[in-house]
């Protein structure tokens, strides 16, 4: 394996008439294997005899691949995919058994947060040490220590020793640290759940400064909407191989689609060419507030939706990333589609403060279904919980369900401040225990107020003073 580290960075050049990125790392046909043995005999046996005893493992397989300086490479896959080995191949932690990779600039990795203190020495003092051992001169390290020290947050614990620190204590410092040092590539392997949720959000902003600065990012994460939002480009990997590399959003909407379970429910079901249940029935509209205009649009824009009837069984769903579960459900009910519209019924991303909003939920039963619950809930993208209404609170849409429907929820003058915003979609059982289908804060958009205000919604308001005193004034009045 050769690895070459070029401390000069290439300028751009012009080919034609089209812009030529430089490239800041290039993995050519890269490779690492384990040799993975059943029992520790096993190895002497192979030691000294002629006869192969382990069972090899490729956790990266013929790997190649441009990263392009000043964007940020989104690295996604299940657990197990080989994402954080590549890291490590890349930072020089762990050598690779196959292929080359060419380096123009430092490398900074943010991987194992925390690894490396020294517990009975302060913070303060494992700031010196963390910084000397990646490579800052004493200038630089005189330089960043404030900065450090304002970023982590720690108060007066930056005194006392590390082994009095709590594991998000220690990942704040980590992260402080690994943050300030000044290099052109970073590797940084899920370290967006450091600290709470204000913490997060300084973490992610850290990063989009280093976009900014026009450094290279190598990012790892199962928070597909920070890698949505973050990255340029995103690789795909799985059992070590590479499944697709392109634009963030393409590539991560295709993941979540090539799931099968992701099929199961998020797909329209392939359904037979001569239904089992060809409806006859004409539509029927039912809603708590009579407006024939939204009746008319909401029925031309979903009227046509597949009315055809197979049910299907209800195999369960439990789809996870990381830690934190994106789909779950016993089965009875299969959601088709989710759209998000304004008050026209047109399909809609962007919406303005005191704008209509409704979600629109396309959905077959499996079985008959007795009093369902439909929900949906509001939530900003840092996890704040806006608003949560549901069908039993509101005491509407009760009866026995089975066959193929769209529910909706519409909120008028939405007072939602700007920001980017998320949406669960659930319909839960009767009594509210277990949910038949909950797809967890999948859907994303966005709201623009237009006036300048803070928080998260608009709040009627009027203002008003009341003078208690004014010394009396010495000038002349004033004459016309």
């Amino acid at each position: 394996m050769k690895v070459n580290h070029h401390l000069s960075v290439v300028e751009d050049t012009e080919d034609g008439n089209n812009t030529v990125r430089d490239w800041a790392m290039r993995i050519t046909d890269l490779s690492k294997r384990y040799n993975i043995y059943t029992h520790d005999r096993n190895r002497l046996r192979e030691f000294f005899g002629n006869r192969k005893h382990h069972k090899e493992h490729w956790s990266i397989k013929n790997l190649s691949l441009d990263i392009f300086q000043g964007e940020c490479l989104g690295v996604i896959g299940p657990n197990g995919a080989g994402k954080s080995t590549l890291l490590r191949i890349l930072s020089g932690i762990t050598a690779p058994t196959m292929g080359n990779i060419e380096i123009k600039g430092e490398l900074s990795p943010l991987l194992d947060l925390g690894v490396g203190f020294h517990p009975s020495f302060t913070g303060r003092e494992n700031i010196r040490l963390s910084c000397k051992l990646l490579g800052m001169n004493d200038e630089q390290i005189t330089t960043a220590t404030p900065q450090i020290l304002q970023f982590a947050e720690l108060g007066d614990f930056i005194d006392f020793p590390v082994r009095t620190y709590s594991s998000g204590m220690q990942l704040r410092l980590g992260f402080a640290i690994a943050a300030h040092v000044h290099n052109d590539i970073l590797l940084i392997d899920e370290v967006l759940a450091v600290g709470d949720q204000r913490f997060q959000r300084k973490c992610v902003a850290k990063i989009e400064s280093f976009l900014h600065e026009n450094r290279t990012i190598i990012l790892v994460s199962h928070d597909l909407h920070a890698v949505r939002s973050l990255c340029d480009r995103v690789l795909w990997i799985d059992h070590g191989e590479m499944q697709m590399l392109g634009p963030a959003t393409e590539i991560v909407d295709r993941y979540i689609q090539g799931n099968q379970q992701y099929n199961r429910v998020l797909n329209t079901p392939k359904l037979s060419q001569t239904p089992s249940h060809p409806s006859t029935q004409a539509l029927r509209f039912q809603a708590t507030t009579e407006d024939p205009h939204f009746q008319r649009l909401f029925m031309s824009q979903f009227g046509e939706r597949p009315i055809e009837f197979t049910p299907g069984e209800c195999n369960p769903v439990d789809v996870v990333e990381g830690d934190e579960a994106i789909m779950q459900g016993t089965g009875e009910i299969d959601i088709l589609s989710v759209d998000i519209l304004d008050g026209e019924a047109h399909p809609r991303q962007r919406f303005q403060t005191g704008e209509d909003l409704v979600f629109g939920v396309h959905f077959r039963t499996n079985v008959p279904v007795i009093n369902p619950i439909f929900g949906v809930a509001l939530f900003r993208t840092d996890g704040v919980y806006i608003h949560g209404p549901n069908s039993k609170f509101d005491k509407v849409l009760d009866g026995r369900f089975h066959g193929v429907y769209t529910f909706y929820i519409r909120w008028s003058n939405i007072p939602i401040l700007t920001g980017v915003y998320e949406a669960s979609v659930a319909i839960f059982d009767q009594h509210h225990i277990k949910p038949h289908i909950w797809h967890n804060r999948l859907y994303r958009f966005e709201v623009a107020a237009p006036f300048d205000d803070h928080g998260i919604v608009f709040m009627e308001h009027d203002w008003g003073l009341l003078t208690h005193y004014e010394p009396p004034t010495t000038e002349a009045p004033e004459t016309e």
